[in-house]
């Protein structure tokens, strides 16, 4: 099957693979792939090594179709996805930020029998999952054992699909609580249609070195840096811990980085960073962004100082894969402040509450078509016919075109928060805080913030015998149960919040 799979050429872009084919591709390959602190693996051996775990992992018997992998930006994380692929069951990351409910309600909804963690995070997952009622195995990449907690099996959702390549791939978390998560179905087409139609946008090839600092589980990352560069043959340079310029400026000298891709935040910073010209970065070609607002002003600012830098603004959802459009280099002044046109392959349209095209500067939602657009949400029919109406991806995001057709973001339907372009979901945060006994009434709302772009703030209505509840009491509730980044910057006590004649909270 492996054989038959590979036959053909390596760029010439099949969209019938599947994510393990990407690799396989490769398998003979002794280049080396991705490096990261003072360790390197080589295609082959990357190969190698995931064909090796899938071995141990196969005589487990996996019980479900959805594996999970708890493992920071590392090579580990690597091997483990293509595992994974290799298994043909789904990659479900969860992010090592999680505290325990995100994780066993993670666990519970997707049906996790197995966890691909290391020796650093083990005890963590096995205290998290300490009294779990369900059947989980965790399996240490060091020193390949296998620990099982809980006893009763879940029950396991069975994918009934011919077309293999159709099948899922992986699930990335998207919006939804704790209690009601909600995960995003990607398929093998989905992710190398898209990997496709990025390396045909960018002019890609194998001497492209890319410095991923985003968090690997991220559908940004995910597709347009990890899953693009291992199709080309590339090198993945991987950044230690936290992003900070100073880093950043090194690794590109020292490594000769030719593409980048990151956050309005972290090039922020770069704009910020006083030391900022006593490097060499005249390899990089292309910083990529997206996944917030960046300030026109200082986008003008950061096109002045690095001239030899190609920067281009993206539009993506993880529904799409994720990337929908690219503003390349040569229009970033001439168009400032648009999201560019579609990539390969994609097809965008803006349209009115009617369904019908709108004219030039008019606004709409923009929904989008191709074989990028997800199989849907995992488990939740209900929300995917909700944004999936005939073949087209309602994306909830406010736009409008100009004369040439280049698309300009003008606002989002949904109540999403971006913070250093990282998506919060603000009735995640709501359902927690309601769980809290002295909260009557919470609403979370996003305030603008210069580096973040914005930040959650809770306004909370007390219950009348709680006065004396504090506003650090209630940020300690939240960081005890909710990844960092999701937890309010500030709280605000209010005697009412503003509903809608339906009662629906009014949150803007």
């Amino acid at each position: 099957m492996e054989r038959k799979r590979n036959k053909h050429k390596l760029y010439g872009g099949r969209q019938d693979m599947l994510i393990k084919d990407i690799l396989i591709m490769h398998k003979d390959n002794c280049k080396v792939a991705i490096k990261y602190l003072n360790t390197e693996t080589t295609y082959r051996q990357l190969y190698s090594l995931s064909r090796a775990k899938a071995e141990l992992l196969k005589e487990k018997k996996i019980h479900s179709n959805n594996i999970g992998i708890f493992l920071p930006n590392s090579i580990q994380y690597a091997v483990a996805y293509f595992t994974i692929s290799f298994l043909e069951k789904v990659i479900v990351p969860i992010g090592i930020q999680a505290k325990k409910a995100e994780i066993t309600s993670t666990a519970e909804y997707c049906e996790l029998s197995v966890i691909i963690t290391d020796t650093q995070y083990m005890e963590i997952l096995t205290t998290y999952f300490e009294g779990f009622k369900y059947k989980v195995v965790v399996f240490n990449m060091d020193d390949n054992c296998f620990y099982e907690i809980g006893m009763e099996e879940l029950a396991i959702t069975e994918e009934h699909n011919n077309c293999v390549e159709n099948k899922t791939a992986i699930m990335l978390h998207t919006s939804g609580t704790t209690s009601n998560p909600k995960r995003v179905m990607l398929t093998h087409k989905n992710l190398v249609t898209n990997v496709l139609s990025n390396i045909k946008s960018l002019k890609l090839t194998k001497h492209d070195k890319v410095l991923i600092a985003l968090p690997m589980f991220f559908g940004y990352c995910n597709t347009a840096q990890f899953l693009t560069h291992i199709y080309i043959g590339a090198l993945i340079v991987i950044m230690d811990g936290m992003f900070m310029p100073n880093k950043f400026f090194r690794m590109v000298q020292d490594e000769r980085i030719t593409n980048f891709t990151g956050v309005p935040s972290m090039l922020l910073t770069l704009l910020n960073y006083r030391n900022k010209y006593k490097y060499d970065i005249y390899s990089l070609r292309y910083i990529c962004f997206g996944g917030g607002n960046m300030p026109i002003e200082k986008l003008k600012l950061l096109l002045s100082a690095f001239p030899s830098v190609g920067f281009v603004q993206t539009y993506g959802q993880t529904e799409a894969s994720p990337r929908v459009t690219a503003l390349l280099p040569e229009y970033a002044l001439s168009k400032i402040g648009s999201v560019g046109r579609p990539i390969p392959n994609v097809n965008v349209r803006i349209v009115n509450q009617n369904g019908s095209d709108v004219g030039i500067g008019e606004m709409g939602e923009i929904i989008v078509q191709g074989e990028n657009v997800m199989k849907g949400y995992y488990k939740n029919a209900e929300e995917t016919l909700k944004v999936i109406k005939d073949g087209w991806l309602y994306t909830g995001d406010l736009a409008v075109y100009d004369n040439e057709g280049y698309i300009y973001l003008v606002g989002r339907k949904k109540n999403m928060i971006i913070s250093g372009g990282i998506n919060i979901y603000p009735e995640e945060i709501e359902e927690l805080l309601m769980c809290h006994p002295s909260v009557k009434e919470v609403c979370i709302v996003g305030e603008e913030q210069e580096l973040l772009g914005e930040t959650p703030i809770a306004k909370i209505v007390l219950r009348d015998d709680e006065s004396g509840v504090s506003e650090g009491e209630l940020k300690n509730y939240c960081m005890d149960n909710l990844a960092n980044y999701k937890v309010p910057s500030r709280v605000e006590f209010v005697k009412e919040i503003p509903k809608t004649a339906t009662g629906k909270i009014k949150r803007y």
